[in-house]
């Protein structure tokens, strides 16, 4: 699967920041999706190996401090969306060069993605990650930003709230609030699992928000999360741990 290569990876914050500004003005909240019934929905998620003691010469004893490893990993697993049958699924692996900062999640976590992706044979039509879409502070989320380098609808399904308001959502499967940032509604705040937490969706890329909504809750399979992004986080999980 290609990708397109809209700037470079090797940044500062100041740079980042306005690579995602810049970005924002390419991103499409109209879906491109024609015939559902046929299409592939690939669902992504990245991973860190678990932290582990680090251990002193002496007696085996750890010290207090814990060390991170550099690694890390994705996984992506492509399905039908009409019958959720898995199509194929692919891992990568790759060092961390990006620091933690909130809200440029994507520049850290974007290149062993694509990795990933570059490994996929088939062609999947949507694309649905663990993730903020448009539902971020500057409008480009992991979700929009993957959307965008793909070329392909994107969708972000995340368990936590990154930005924004939104009123009580109702307890069955199906019911939803919108998520709003001064009046501009970015996302929902969508119920999948009746009497459990409800998940937080937005747009990413080529889609609008009723088919975000819609697809997600196509995809689920009797969990709080959808199908794809459930077992991508399980094969990558795995991976990471060495299983």
């Amino acid at each position: 699967m290609k990708y397109l290569k809209l700037h470079p990876w090797n940044v500062n914050y100041k740079k980042a920041v306005q690579i995602q500004e810049r970005l924002k003005k390419r991103i499409i909240l109209k879906s491109s999706l024609k015939n559902l019934k046929n299409e592939l929905v690939a669902g992504a998620d990245v991973s860190y190996p678990p932290k582990r003691p680090v251990r002193s010469g002496t007696g085996g004893r750890c010290r207090a401090g814990i060390k991170e490893s550099e690694l890390f990993y994705a996984g992506v697993v492509v399905f039908e969306l009409q019958t959720m049958q898995r199509v194929e699924e692919v891992t990568a692996s790759g060092k961390v060069s990006f620091p933690y900062i909130p809200g440029l999640l994507s520049f850290r976590e974007s290149p062993i993605l694509l990795k990933a992706f570059a490994k996929i044979k088939s062609e999947p039509d949507l694309v649905i990650l663990d993730a903020q879409g448009i539902a971020h502070p500057r409008g480009v989320g992991l979700a929009s930003h993957i959307g965008l380098l793909l070329d392909k609808p994107s969708i972000g399904c995340a368990k936590t709230r990154l930005i924004g308001a939104y009123d009580e959502v109702g307890k069955k499967v199906g019911c939803y609030s919108h998520l709003t940032i001064k009046d501009m509604t970015v996302g929902a705040v969508l119920r999948t699992r009746k009497n459990v937490k409800p998940v937080f969706v937005s747009p990413g890329h080529k889609i609008d928000l009723n088919t975000s909504i819609d697809l997600v809750l196509k995809s689920c399979r009797g969990y709080r999360l959808p199908e794809p992004i459930r077992q991508a986080h399980n094969l990558v999980k795995k991976t990471a741990m060495g299983e």
